[in-house]
């Protein structure tokens, strides 16, 4: 378990309405799963918005997401066309990772592990019709190099998300626009290196050297959407079976 964050003074949300270029951070964190009660990324998550203080403004939007493919696989378009965001971070965990890992790329097809309602996506794909791996166009090697000059936890490039919900949900963002989003892999809390202030001093490193990187925001187009079009996959049900870890 982590030691408990002391908490700071909240930053107000700033005022939307100003004609200044705030940057708009969509940042998701999964719920509970399989044994993992307490799921460090939301708690990152949650200290990004409400512990870290940032030397800019940002205006930070939060969402936790269910382990479930259906949820994912919805919410995801929808925040995307709702917040239009400069910058997207998923983050989830990887509970035998030994440093942060920024991860480069997702598959669309072979999501055979069961969710949390013990679902996985027809056919075992994520999007129809789509490539089958999509690499983010951010500089996450250059990133990541940066990232470690500045902080004492370790971090690394990852070219393995895991073919479950972190996957899953990197490769609908990736689709979308892969020149602005980004999944993190965090490690399992403890009580004095991967504490979730240090976690998310470290990420909130990551988020600021990415800005740095990302296009002007994309136009949506005549329908409310973006160029691509989203086809939805759909949830089949099945019945709970033994995985091999």
């Amino acid at each position: 378990m982590s030691s408990p964050l002391s908490k700071k003074k909240p930053v107000p949300s700033p005022d939307m309405s100003s004609k200044v270029d705030i940057p708009i951070i969509l940042i998701t964190g999964f719920g509970s799963f399989r044994n993992v009660l307490v799921n460090p990324s939301w708690e990152v998550a949650k200290a990004l918005k409400w512990y870290v203080e940032w030397d800019r403004p940002v205006h930070i939007i939060l969402h936790q997401m269910p382990v479930e493919y259906n949820s994912v696989n919805t919410k995801i378009p929808e925040y995307w066309l709702k917040y239009n965001p400069t910058l997207v971070i998923h983050l989830g965990v990887s509970p035998g990772a030994k440093e942060i890992r920024l991860e480069k790329y997702a598959h669309n097809t072979n999501y055979a592990a069961l969710d949390n309602l013990n679902t996985i996506p027809e056919n075992k794909c994520c999007i129809c019709d789509a490539p089958e791996e999509i690499c983010s166009q951010l500089p996450l090697e250059n990133v990541c190099a940066f990232v470690k000059r500045k902080s004492s936890l370790p971090i690394a490039v990852s070219d393995d998300a895991g073919r479950y919900l972190c996957e899953f949900i990197y490769y609908q963002s990736l689709y979308i626009d892969s020149k602005r989003c980004v999944f993190i892999h965090v490690p399992c809390l403890d009580e004095n290196k991967f504490t979730t202030e240090h976690l998310a001093e470290t990420i909130q490193q990551v988020v600021y050297e990415l800005l740095r990187h990302v296009e002007p925001l994309p136009v949506l187009n005549s329908n409310g959407q973006y160029g691509k079009q989203h086809n939805t996959t759909k949830i089949i049900n099945t019945k709970p079976v033994t995985l091999k870890s």
